[in-house]
């Protein structure tokens, strides 16, 4: 897949604190076919996924790993190169 196939989301989970949740909920974003570049930090998850994606299928997929989402934010590369420095 080319970038141009791809988005970046960030999702907030509240629910998502510790090490454990946190790996819970990466193995559940790692079944979405061609995820990629998953980080997670307490409360909130960043996923590279295929354009095709769609949020109802990620919150799902993160819902049936016992988890919520309160918001779901499509970013672009800009937005991301300024959150990290």
């Amino acid at each position: 897949m080319t970038i141009k196939n791809m988005k970046t989301l960030i999702i907030q989970i509240p629910n998502m604190q510790s090490s454990h949740c946190q790996m819970r909920v990466n193995n559940a974003l790692n079944t979405i076919l061609n995820a990629t570049d998953i980080t997670m930090r307490s409360g909130v998850a960043r996923v590279v996924l295929p354009k095709e994606s769609t949020s109802e299928e990620v919150i799902c997929i993160i819902e049936n790993a016992g988890y919520y989402v309160t918001e779901i934010e499509e970013v672009t590369a800009d937005a991301i190169e300024k959150t990290e420095s």
